[in-house]
């Protein structure tokens, strides 16, 4: 998995030149984060123990990360959108009207993530993040560091770090429920001026999700390994402490690998073996223009493994391909509950 990575408008942001928001930037330390409101006000969200402003939209956004990326079109603000890093798959269609990297609307940057002079240059005034990495020293800097230049950033809860600035190997027992997701976008939401929006959309999900746990009653729940197999032929697994297995639930199945931690975990084949998955899903990544099909080649691989032959998944068939996209924490993830309950359960629908 790539690891890539709010701020109030502050007016002297504006007028100030390029190079003394890079000086900034550099020579700031790392600040406390702002003091959390007073109980009961309604002028900030809580994000990652940032308390984050919601009295003014922000104006220029940069999102990385799919789920980022989606999150501030389905929340009604991509015409805000400056600057987009990492698309995993295809947007969604009703999003692509919106999306002109061609003509810099906006400025996308596909495989490598985009220095933070570059990123300033857009001159931005919120980052979202679907992951953590972006707000690092090595990537655009802490949240603290970006707030002291006037620039504020929401991050996927499910990434929180255990402190500003840490990366993806340092995540906080972050809550990896459905709800969670829910939250983020009811929190964006509200930051980005779209309560109303955001509402809605979460409100569509929940349904979706009803409706599919409705249709799944008392069936019997196979046992699901999802995982991927990069070109060094490695295997890799979703396991704990990951929406993807908060998907696997709700969709009628059981997590195989209920003891290994993380997402994208190194296994080895014996391991698969061992599990004796009924199911194993491949999520497909990553490209604006990988879709479900480009997980063939690694379909075709596990079932060409003749160490995997007497695997229940490779025997039976049952071997599928979905999007990364909708594996990750954000606006796909009750389309994703819907779309494996299908695979899963196909005499349910």
């Amino acid at each position: 998995m790539r690891v890539r990575a709010v701020r109030s408008p502050l007016s002297w942001r504006a007028a100030a030149p390029l190079s003394v928001l890079l000086v900034a930037l550099s020579a700031c330390g790392a600040a406390p984060d702002d003091p959390e409101p007073p109980a009961g006000a309604a002028t900030s969200v809580s994000n990652c123990g940032v308390a984050v402003p919601t009295a003014t939209p922000p104006a220029r956004i940069f999102a990385a990360f799919h789920n980022g990326i989606e999150a501030v079109y389905a929340l009604g603000a991509g015409d805000k959108l400056v600057g987009a890093a990492y698309l995993d798959n295809p947007l969604l269609p009703e999003y692509t009207a919106q999306f002109h990297p061609d003509q810099q609307k906006p400025a996308y940057y596909p495989e490598e993530y985009p220095s933070r002079e570059e990123v300033l240059r857009l001159d931005p005034d919120f980052v979202v993040s679907g992951f953590t990495g972006a707000f690092t020293g090595e990537g655009l800097g802490t949240r603290a560091e970006l707030r002291k230049i006037g620039i504020g950033s929401y991050l996927f809860t499910q990434y929180c770090p255990t402190a500003d600035g840490e990366g993806q190997k340092s995540l906080a027992d972050n809550d990896v429920s459905l709800d969670s997701v829910y939250a983020d976008l009811t929190d964006l939401g509200r930051v980005l001026g779209a309560p109303t929006q955001a509402d809605a959309l979460v409100t569509r999900m929940k349904q979706t999700v009803a409706d599919v746990e409705g249709k799944l009653a008392g069936v019997r729940r196979p046992r699901v390994a999802m995982l991927n197999r990069p070109g060094n032929g490695e295997l890799r697994v979703f396991g704990t402490h990951d929406v993807a297995t908060t998907i696997i639930e709700k969709a009628g199945g059981t997590q195989a690998f209920d003891d290994v931690p993380g997402r994208l975990t190194r296994i080895g084949t014996e391991e698969l073996i061992k599990r004796r998955p009924d199911v194993i899903v491949v999520p497909a990544c990553c490209g604006a223009d990988v879709g479900p099909d480009d997980a063939q080649s690694v379909i075709d691989a596990l079932r060409a493994d003749p160490a995997l032959a007497n695997v229940p998944a490779i025997t039976n068939n049952r071997v599928y391909a979905v999007t990364f996209a909708e594996i990750t924490p954000g606006v796909r993830n009750a389309g994703a509950v819907a779309n494996l309950a299908k695979l899963l359960h196909p005499e349910r629908f």
